[in-house]
């Protein structure tokens, strides 16, 4: 039902991570634990298999406690939810219902559970190899908001950006500060970025990813009528309009668009824009989600079939020296597969590869190498960019 393995390419990093799992585990652990579940329109059955499977689900998390640290279980745990415990059926050997027994409309069911441990711990192993790669990428939100009042006047805002950039910074993301860009990066419509774009906002920014768009909020007519108390409530619709981009090539992952409301149980008592903030945050997690999941994938994708470096090249002197350079990076290293054609101006070539490995180990490849008897240096480094320089 699984895999051999959540993330292959992480097991190279295994014995450098913090928190590796204890020596002499045995291979199979028992658990004793209770899952519970409620009894909804009378079925039992339904129940049940819910109460077990969070019993069963329990039984692999407290495995989980054993090999690994609790630090690093903590370290960015809705991750190793997703990403392992969504998937505990696949670590249990073997287990047998010890007691069942229904308590005012709640089913209870205990199990002992035989939890195999080789398994769990390469998959654990895997995903903080990941939560490692994923803090070393650089994330930067930039969100064009405003609210309209009910008399008709639009007020610019940044709740968006303010509470994502904080979720993300909880979820483990290394967050760029977009403010000393502020007069230079411009926030439109998703459907008006282009790569060219994206990939200048990145450079600008020292960013790998850009969650960019659009939120507009607005009052809707129940909004300001008086309560008992005399206090105002803010009935606010909204929608937002964003998608996310890999700036090393300008590549759109993900496009996420939604509306939210609240309504009178729910609505704001202090201000209009409090209850922006709130709707804002309600929505965040699902935000947060779809982006560290398509992010996920696409790191999974760059190790397993390899990502687009872009590079840029200095000191080319004509077109039949762009193409000899590109023909010299497949003999400097293995990992290179296709190029682009690219373009080439005034000597420098600007062109993409797919490689098999990182920006750095493609780098160690061409540094220092000989390109018609003029030496090659690489003068900058991306996450998935190079800027080469060949000597005069």
């Amino acid at each position: 039902m699984r895999t051999a393995t959540i993330f292959a390419f992480a097991l190279f990093a295994f014995s450098a991570l913090a928190g590796v799992p204890e020596k002499g585990v045995a291979e199979v652990i028992s658990k004793e634990t209770t899952g519970e579940a409620a009894i909804v329109d009378g079925d039992r059955e339904r129940a049940t298999r819910e109460a077990r499977d969070r019993a069963l689900r329990d039984a692999v998390e407290q495995v989980a406690g054993v090999l690994v640290t609790s630090s690093s279980m903590t370290q960015n745990s809705q991750l190793i939810n997703d990403q392992v415990f969504a998937h505990s059926a696949g670590y249990v050997r073997s287990y047998e219902v010890t007691h069942k027994a229904e308590d005012h409309g709640v089913m209870k069911v205990s199990v002992k559970a035989q939890v195999g441990t080789q398994k769990l711990e390469q998959d654990l192993l895997a995903v903080q190899a990941l939560i490692k790669r994923l803090q070393a990428r650089k994330l930067v939100v930039l969100v064009s908001e405003h609210t309209v009042d009910e008399k008709g006047n639009a007020n610019s805002g940044g709740n968006v950006s303010a509470v994502l950039t904080e979720q993300f910074r909880k979820d483990g993301w290394t967050m760029i500060d977009p403010s000393f860009a502020a007069g230079k990066v411009r926030v439109q419509a998703v459907s008006s970025l282009n790569a060219p774009e994206a990939k200048e906002i990145g450079n600008l920014l020292k960013a790998d990813y850009i969650l960019y768009g659009t939120a507009a909020f607005r009052d809707v007519p129940a909004s300001g009528m008086l309560q008992g108390s005399g206090a105002k409530v803010f009935f606010i619709n909204g929608d937002y309009d964003l998608a996310v981009f890999e700036t090393g090539t300008g590549t759109q992952l993900v496009k996420i668009a939604g509306n939210v409301s609240n309504n009178l149980q729910s609505a704001s008592v202090i201000s209009r824009e409090d209850s922006v903030h709130k709707l804002v945050g309600a929505r965040a997690p699902e935000i947060v989600g779809k982006v560290r999941t398509t992010v996920v994938e696409s790191l999974r994708s760059s190790e397993q079939n390899g990502s687009r470096m872009v590079l840029s090249v200095n000191g080319l002197a004509d077109f039949a020296s762009f193409q000899a350079f590109k023909k010299e990076l497949s003999r400097w290293s293995a990992g290179v597969r296709d190029s682009e054609r690219g373009s080439l101006d005034k000597g420098r070539g600007d062109f993409s590869v797919t490689f098999l490995g990182t920006a750095e180990s493609l780098a160690e490849s061409i540094d220092g190498k000989k390109f018609q008897t003029r030496k090659v240096s690489v003068t900058g480094v991306g996450n998935n960019t190079l800027e080469i320089t060949i000597a005069k």
